[in-house]
């Protein structure tokens, strides 16, 4: 199976490291591959709210020390991913976000988390336009209620416009959703929640912006499942997510493999000792106490860490 169409490459980098991010941020502008620069999650200790408080100061001012860098064209989008509402850190985000723009970075967009309802939307937009900044919301679909709730969003918004994509937050989705284990791209479980929102931004000419992938070794895998997506829906504009902080994803192969689809295992045996080893890699792999672990195979962000514990109190 060769790659005869291709599809936009999106990847979240942190604003913790702000110097390495914006040395990085010219080789995606190289490559063609646009980003998501991250005042979220990458900027928290999940176990240490002082902590969190530090990382989310000292990401706001990496992104405002980048802001003043960008003299030279530049081509590849660039978005940053804001707290939730519902978050204490969301009004300093977006005012340093408009003070980054002011500052002439060339910001295309606001990745908005855990979007449920429309009138969010509106408020972010409009806060931006009060200040003369016109700015595209992404909504990003990461709760039960959000993806129950998504045809509701798309139908408010054929009048306004507001929003042209729409991305899925699967770590956040299946914590939310208690799911154990949560579903990989190779599982069938994890299609049965894509297509439909997908089929539903493809009816609605939104583009989808696919989950991030959780194997950044495994650079086989990644193309196999976003051209199992084309193949599934061939009209569909969507983008792919990576979490790397290197471009081997980002290189087609030759051939690409067909996607070998398995069905999530329900032997209780087994997703005891999966759960338990989730939460060991996760601690191993925690380097400097930061969000995000990885064991030799795999991402572990802190939803799948809690979603492991949440499973193991259940059933003990």
């Amino acid at each position: 199976m060769t790659n005869k169409q291709e599809f936009t490459i999106i990847q979240y980098l942190p604003l913790t490291r702000a110097r390495a991010t914006r040395k990085f941020l010219n080789k995606l502008n190289h490559k063609n591959i646009n980003a998501i620069l991250d005042l979220e999650d990458s900027a928290q200790d999940p176990f240490d709210l002082e902590e969190t408080r530090r990382l989310k100061k000292e990401a706001r001012s990496g992104l405002l020390t980048i802001s003043h860098s960008f003299k030279e064209e530049f081509t590849s989008q660039i978005y940053i991913r804001i707290n939730a509402q519902n978050t204490e850190f969301y009004e300093e985000d977006i005012e340093v976000v408009a003070e980054s723009i002011r500052n002439g970075m060339p910001i295309g967009g606001i990745f908005f988390p855990k979007t449920e309802d429309y009138k969010s939307l509106k408020n972010l937009a409009e806060f931006f336009l009060i200040q003369g900044i016109e700015i595209e919301i992404v909504p990003m679909i990461e709760t039960k209620k959000g993806y129950e709730r998504l045809e509701g969003l798309l139908i408010e918004d054929q009048n306004n416009g507001l929003f042209s994509k729409v991305h899925y937050g699967h770590f956040d989705y299946a914590l939310d959703s208690d799911l154990w284990p949560f579903p990989d791209p190779f599982h069938e479980d994890f299609w049965k929640i894509i297509i439909p929102m997908a089929q539903l931004l493809d009816q609605y000419k939104k583009i989808y912006i696919h989950t991030p992938f959780p194997f950044p070794n495994d650079h086989q895998l990644f193309w196999s499942s976003q051209m199992h997506l084309r193949k599934l829906m061939t009209s569909l504009n969507f983008w792919a997510c990576t979490l790397n902080l290197e471009l081997s994803l980002s290189d087609c192969p030759e051939i690409i493999e067909e996607l070998k689809i398995k069905e999530l295992t329900k032997v209780s045996e087994h997703l005891i000792k999966e759960a338990e080893l989730i939460i060991d890699d996760f601690h191993k792999g925690r380097a400097n106490k930061r969000s995000f672990g990885m064991s030799s195979k795999r991402f572990i962000p802190p939803h799948q860490f809690f979603g492991a514990e949440k499973y193991l109190k259940k059933i003990k």
